[in-house]
């Protein structure tokens, strides 16, 4: 049978019961289509036939707007570590729109989260405030080409900075034109990205430490930094060896090149992040996610040589505004939030985080399934390849079409995923939940196994 029609044969089945549950949903869909393109307005959010809009959530459950109810693994893409509407948040933020949402001017709350940050991420000694991960990667790279002065970037094959040109490249390249391993091709993810900044990006492969630093040491003399994330996040939730970021910590250490740990993702993982785990110290730390307690936020950390350039008290310093920087709604719900993340609230997701990637191993051996999972702490993520998952070209190899359809049939019985079946853990959830999520999976992998052991043979046991 004809691939594409096996797959849409398969994927109007789980469809029409989807759409049969959500008539609400498919009506707001086709009115949002009339004022926005394709109906959404973040990419990450959209999958066919329609995805389900949300009427609100509480703990770690999430109800949509036809009244249906999922056990939420998906957190916003990890950033809500304590689930939806903690109470402390809550009243916290409430407070604060009382007291008035933004001012032009600075606030206590401002350095208050700034103190909690320095005290808890080694390479953090000053803080400066933004919107997004985005924007924290955009003022780390701004930060470092101004220390050393110079304009190139490396970057790491399959990393995800956020959306600004410089690091829009070689995040999921083809394989036909990533190049080869020992030098990849600086791949943009597409046709807006400008010729000359593709020129000032410099890739690397990920957990290849012999080939990185070799690339770094060819071009050490041009560098201004070299950004990295300790877990590839959209790539795929897959974890850096030590021996990794111990060779990009040394050779950047030995030309006095900025290194920049995108701990965006993996600021959940220890009270101190990914570096105060395993004692690998960068010299700036791009954050956002869980420091906004579910606001938006991002926040360059870093060493005092570096961040003393962002000081107006300095003549020529760099400039860095923003209307809503360090807004006061987002920084009592920041502070409200890592007040309650504590050490031993980490360890219990961790240990939660564990027992989903234990649950999905049982899954496909009961199944009968041949998938990858990757992650670490609370985070995880199913590929459907027979392949060892370490970096983008491995990652890649897996099928989007079984991903494509579980996602939507775990919707349809109660489990929110990220579309990519990423899952990660909110302190609210419990083995109770952890488990319900590893009972729905096998039966979801047992009736695609029909599918599976058609369109993929080799990956049915």
């Amino acid at each position: 049978m004809n691939p594409k029609k096996l797959f849409e044969d398969e994927f109007g089945r789980i469809a029409t019961t989807y759409v049969g549950k959500r008539p609400e949903s498919q009506r707001l869909y086709q009115q949002a289509q009339s004022f926005m393109p394709g109906g959404d307005t973040r990419s990450v959010t959209y999958y066919r036939p329609f995805p389900s809009f949300m009427d609100h959530g509480k703990e770690c459950r999430l109800y949509d707007v036809d009244g249906n109810e999922y056990i939420d693994f998906g957190n916003n893409q990890t950033s809500l570590v304590h689930g939806h509407a903690h109470p402390k948040i809550v009243e916290a933020v409430v407070e604060q729109v009382r007291r008035g949402s933004v001012f032009s001017a600075p606030v206590e709350h401002q350095f208050r989260l700034a103190q909690h940050i320095c005290r808890r991420l080694p390479s953090a000694e000053k803080v400066r405030f933004c919107n997004s991960g985005t924007e924290a990667t955009m003022g780390a790279i701004r930060l470092a080409r101004a220390f050393r002065k110079k304009h190139k970037v490396v970057k790491v094959e399959g990393g995800y900075h956020g959306s600004h040109d410089l690091v829009e490249i070689s995040v999921k390249p083809p394989l036909e034109k990533a190049g080869p391993v020992e030098r990849p091709n600086s791949v943009p993810e597409d046709v807006s990205v400008p010729s000359g900044v593709i020129q000032d990006c410099v890739v690397i492969p990920f957990n290849n430490t012999d080939v990185a630093t070799q690339i770094i040491s060819q071009h050490q003399e041009d560098l201004a930094a070299v950004i990295v994330e300790p877990v590839q996040g959209s790539c795929g939730m897959i974890p850096s060896s030590l021996e990794y970021l111990r060779g990009l910590r040394a050779v950047t250490s030995q030309y006095r090149i900025p290194l920049i740990f995108d701990e965006v993702y993996t600021f959940r993982l220890a009270p101190g992040g990914w570096q105060g785990l395993h004692n690998i110290i960068p010299d700036i730390t791009a954050l956002g996610k869980i420091i906004g307690g579910g606001y938006p936020v991002g926040a360059i950390a870093g060493q005092e040589e570096f961040m003393s350039l962002f000081s107006p008290l300095r003549p020529n310093s760099l400039g860095h505004s923003g209307t809503f920087n360090g807004n006061p709604v987002t920084m009592v719900a920041g502070v409200a939030a890592l007040a309650e993340l504590t050490g031993a609230a980490i360890d219990r997701i961790n240990q939660l985080g564990k027992r989903v990637r234990m649950n999905l191993t049982k899954a496909l051996r009961d199944a009968g399934i041949i998938a990858q999972v990757t992650g670490t702490g609370s985070l995880a993520q199913l590929h459907f390849t027979k392949q060892e998952v370490t970096d983008w070209r491995t990652a890649s190899t897996g099928r989007l079409d079984i991903r494509s359809l579980l996602h939507l049939w775990l919707l349809d019985h109660g489990i929110f995923p990220a579309a990519r079946m990423m899952f990660n853990i909110s302190t609210p959830m419990s083995e109770k939940e952890v488990d319900e999520l590893g009972a729905t999976i096998t039966n979801g992998l047992l009736e695609l196994k029909p599918y599976i052991g058609k369109a993929v043979p080799e990956l049915v046991v």
